[in-house]
């Protein structure tokens, strides 16, 4: 039985998709790779999303990702799977499939490349909630989408049956405050909570958590959410602090241009955890030996103790 959409909240993790050196998707290292996301609680897990490479995926590709995370992720972990695609019906086979699989919810972006207007926005995603058996969140990434949708718009689109919240990535903080503020207190909103001022504004109660790519701090990132839930908030703002402070320095190792899902794939190998390769054009961080030697670094910094060898293979990351 699915998951109600009331018990959502907390740390989701986003999980990437691993390929080989060949480009090949590796469904034997996604199933080791959620296995490591469950041990390490958080209270979510999402596949198929930005971080997962949809769109580097065949349609194919994506339901058979969405099967094997079914088959590992326990019933009890809220498993949402991402159904965004240039083409809708792509999007609306993808939600079917998901439902079948025994998926708790999708999220789904804008189309991206399409020029709409708002009532174009509108239809899109009142076809999707109207056709697929899950319960919807509005996934603003405009990094990806190439729309950043206002709070109004965010607003309007609750409106929609079967529609029951929003992963928002909006780049500008200003907006994130102003949704979290606008829904933060009704929907199933995950936002980037774990910056300091949407923090505080999440301890005050808005907002359900955050969707963020992997766990690279571990389970400290899951339990910073527990910590505001029991009244700790002043131990979850260290987190904050400590997760703010490493991502800064991720940014300042790292080759400029790299898209996240490269870095969280290699952050992930320097932590120990093999999941896999970037899928061409987009090349492996760990193929300049020196910025990957510097993620290493930074990763021993951050984890205490220092991440121990899971029997990954550097052969594995010359993609």
């Amino acid at each position: 039985m699915a998951i109600h959409h009331e018990q959502w909240r907390g740390y989701f993790a986003a999980s990437p998709t691993p390929f080989d050196v060949d480009g090949a998707l590796d469904l034997a290292r996604l199933k080791s790779t959620l296995d490591w996301f469950v041990a390490t609680k958080p209270h979510g897990l999402v596949v198929n999303g930005t971080t997962g490479e949809w769109f580097a995926q065949t349609i194919e590709e994506r339901e058979q990702v969405v099967e094997a995370a079914r088959a590992v992720v326990p019933t009890d972990l809220p498993l949402l799977v991402g159904i965004s695609s240039i083409d809708p019906r792509e999007s609306l086979r993808l939600g079917k499939h998901a439902h079948a699989a025994g998926a708790d919810g999708v999220l789904v972006t804008i189309p991206p490349a399409r020029r709409l207007t708002e009532e174009d926005v509108v239809a899109f995603f009142a076809d999707v909630a109207k056709n697929t058996p899950l319960p919807v969140l509005i996934y603003n990434v405009p990094g990806t989408a190439g729309v950043d949708i206002p709070t109004r718009l965010l607003e309007r689109l609750q409106t929609i049956e079967g529609v029951v919240g929003v992963k928002d990535n909006t780049p500008s903080n200003a907006a994130r405050l102003e949704t979290l503020r606008t829904l933060g207190k009704e929907r199933a909103l995950f936002s980037d909570v774990l910056e300091p001022e949407a923090f505080e504004l999440f301890a005050q109660g808005f907002g359900r958590g955050q969707i963020g790519s992997g766990m690279p701090l571990g389970q400290e990132l899951a339990t910073a959410f527990e910590l505001v839930w029991s009244g700790q908030v002043d131990a979850a703002r260290e987190t904050v602090r400590r997760f703010t402070q490493f991502k800064s320095d991720v940014i300042s190792i790292l080759p400029q241009g790299q898209p996240w899902h490269a870095q969280i794939k290699a952050l992930m190998f320097a932590s120990g955890v093999d999941a896999g390769v970037p899928r061409f054009p987009v090349r492996s961080i760990t193929k300049d030996k020196e910025a990957f030697a510097k993620i290493r670094n930074l990763m021993s910094s951050y984890l205490n103790p220092a991440p121990e060898d899971q029997g990954q293979s550097d052969e594995n990351q010359k993609g």
